[in-house]
């Protein structure tokens, strides 16, 4: 459904997304959400279901969410590409999701078909552009699902470094599933942490 409307966006309840999800979405209408909501503990439980539950399917909405860059300290230097300046936001394009449960893992409700959602063609970085202020950079990013994003197991690392991504998030990757199991797409927008500089 390319060039479709954002009237809804998803944000991290903290001051930096809730900033970048105005800037990007000035019509849309924001709904914040905790770490804790961004990360449904069991299947259909929880306001990240219930609030993507009740779009028409085939709606697009906006996430902006809080993402850590992990560069040069973690990939042996030459090997990252260089940080983003300070105050750039990233449109993600894709994910690869490293996590050994997401929103979909546990018991079902009865009645429901327990099937994974396809993810092809969830993101559309396209729509993530910025009317003014933080810019928007490259034209997607990958970003590595974790279960914390401040504090990386040693598989999570390993595998970052095999595929060579370079940021991480543990918000998009359960938003993602979750919309796609409602037949929605996601406006998906990373905003870097401040405090993120202590790169692993």
């Amino acid at each position: 459904m390319p060039g479709a409307a954002v009237t809804l966006v998803l944000t991290a309840d903290e001051p930096a997304a809730r900033r970048a999800a105005e800037a990007l979405f000035p019509a849309a209408e924001l709904r914040m959400l905790t770490r804790q909501d961004l990360r449904p503990a069991a299947p259909f439980a929880g306001r990240l279901f219930a609030i993507l539950g009740a779009q028409p399917a085939g709606s697009r909405v906006g996430l902006v969410v809080p993402v850590v860059w992990r560069g040069a300290a973690a990939y042996g230097g030459s090997a990252a590409p260089a940080r983003p300046p300070a105050g750039t936001l990233l449109a993600v394009a894709d994910h690869v999701n490293l996590e050994l449960r997401g929103p979909l893992t546990g018991r079902w409700p009865a009645g429901l078909p327990r099937s994974f959602p396809p993810q092809t063609g969830i993101y559309q970085p396209a729509d993530v552009r910025a009317c003014g202020g933080a810019r928007v950079y490259s034209s997607g990013i990958v970003v590595a699902g974790v279960a914390n994003a401040g504090r990386l197991t040693p598989f999570e690392a390993g595998a970052l470094r095999e595929a060579g991504v370079f940021v991480v998030s543990d918000s998009v990757v359960p938003a993602a599933i979750v919309a796609a199991y409602y037949g929605l797409t996601l406006a998906a927008c990373g905003v870097p942490r401040a405090d993120a500089n202590h790169e692993e």
